[in-house]
């Protein structure tokens, strides 16, 4: 150790070999001697600086350069950003743009089912309101029965079999329909593509709009069919009766034939395609349900229920009679039902009364308009009930069975004049118990 040591002591003394400095100032000379450790000193000195020196000059050179790749690094991330971001903004787009097509694909298919569920809604609910004044009429006429008071065994149901089978099965029909409904959506579908994010979507909400569709159709279809079958079956009361449906009907009023408009009500909405099997049949409905209206507004205004609901016989009919008091052949503008005394005496349809008082031969008589030209005529009551200008419905009471006037024993005369001529009341109440209690 310490032959190395003084070797480098050797090796420091010759580098660092104490010297002199010499400077000549005005023929002055002088001098200035350095020794080896201030040599040392100062060459550390030197040496640090110049280290400090080199190391600046490459920390310098190499942070530039870092700089440099940083920013490089920096504008590449900000590119693959920017990139990201728009392809980002791109998806968003796209979600956007199915979104208002799945949306506004939504609100069109929502409104047209709408507007077909309100068609619907306003049919269904006209035709169940006219159902129940009907439903609530046969009730009442099965109370009264046969002419002759019998009870009938079957209920009361709207039914009747007069007509020949359908031509076309019923399943035949639903059949037709479905496949109108399935066909038609199949024409409005929109074409999706088939990569398409919402295309799952847009179809599973099309197969739906389809399946909804078709009940829509199936249902109208039926309301159609009991429109019709019902509509059938009052024409068969009125034509039971002998009278005209033509001239039961109310005539229209028309002001002005320039602007005779009419039709039945279709949701507005509807009419953007009046040529879809939907507005076809709603349009057929309608116009059944129409005619509906106003036969049914006929029926419950005519005379179809018997003047007396409980037991009964049946003593004298509508036409030329041989006269009990006479024994002469005579015309009978009625029918005569026998009864206990005082019973209750109703009228057989809503109506107005028009009289009440005594008759010559008919002795206390009540009279109802039921309009439409119709009136009732109940004769030789033992007691009046009613007042003049009195609304009533169908059996209420109107009097109590007697035998006033030209009679021979208790019992009331029934009269039904239409338009001022007497029709047998035998017809009507037959025509009643017939399609309402068959």
């Amino acid at each position: 150790m310490s032959r190395k040591s003084g070797r480098l002591k050797r090796i420091i003394s010759r580098l660092f070999k104490e010297r002199q400095i010499y400077h000549r100032s005005d023929g002055v000379v002088h001098f200035i001697s350095m020794s080896t450790k201030t040599q040392i000193a100062l060459a550390v000195v030197v040496g640090s600086f110049l280290l400090w020196v080199a190391y600046a000059s490459v920390n310098v050179v190499f942070k530039e350069q870092i700089i440099v790749a940083k920013e490089r690094d920096a504008r590449i991330m900000e590119t693959n950003f920017s990139k990201q971001l728009h392809k980002q903004q791109q998806a968003y787009d796209d979600v956007s743009s199915l979104n208002v097509i799945m949306q506004q694909q939504f609100d069109a298919t929502m409104a047209e089912l709408s507007a077909r569920h309100q068609t619907l809604k306003d049919m269904v609910e006209r035709k169940a309101s006219m159902d129940q004044s009907l439903d609530a009429l046969a009730h009442d006429l099965s109370k009264a029965g046969a002419p002759n008071g019998a009870k009938p065994n079957n209920g009361n149901r709207i039914m009747i079999d007069v007509e020949p089978g359908e031509p076309t099965p019923r399943q035949s029909r639903l059949s037709v329909l479905r496949k109108q409904a399935v066909d038609e959506m199949a024409r409005k579908r929109a074409d999706i593509p088939a990569g398409s994010p919402a295309a799952a979507a847009l179809q599973k909400m099309e197969a739906s709009a389809t399946d909804l569709y078709v009940r829509q159709m199936l249902l109208l279809g039926e309301l159609e069919e009991r429109a019709t079958r019902r509509l059938r079956d009052l024409k068969l009361i009125l034509a039971s009766t002998g009278l005209s449906l033509h001239d039961l009907l109310p005539p229209a009023k028309i002001a002005n034939t320039v602007l005779a408009e009419g039709g039945p009500f279709i949701e507005a909405s509807n009419l953007s395609d009046p040529d879809s099997a939907f507005f076809e049949h709603a349009n057929r409905a309608g116009l059944i349900v129409d005619e509906l209206s106003a036969v049914e507004d006929v029926i419950l205004h005519i005379p179809l229920s018997s003047p007396l609901t409980v037991n009964r016989r049946f003593t004298s009919g509508f036409g030329v009679r041989r006269d009990p008091f006479t024994g002469r052949m005579a015309n009978h503008f009625g029918l005569d039902f026998a009864a206990a005394w005082a019973s209750p005496v109703t009228a057989t349809a809503a109506g107005v009364v028009i009289f009440t008082g005594q008759r010559t031969g008919y002795g206390n008589v009540v009279e109802i308009s039921h309009g439409n030209g119709f009136v009732t005529r109940y004769a030789h009551l033992h007691r009046i009930t009613v007042r003049r200008g009195q609304k009533v419905n169908i059996e209420d009471k109107v009097g109590e069975l007697g035998s006033t006037g030209r009679s021979t024993g208790p019992h009331v005369h029934y009269e039904i004049i239409y338009k001022g001529k007497p029709r047998n009341p035998r017809r009507f109440i037959e025509a009643g118990r017939y399609v309402f209690e068959s």
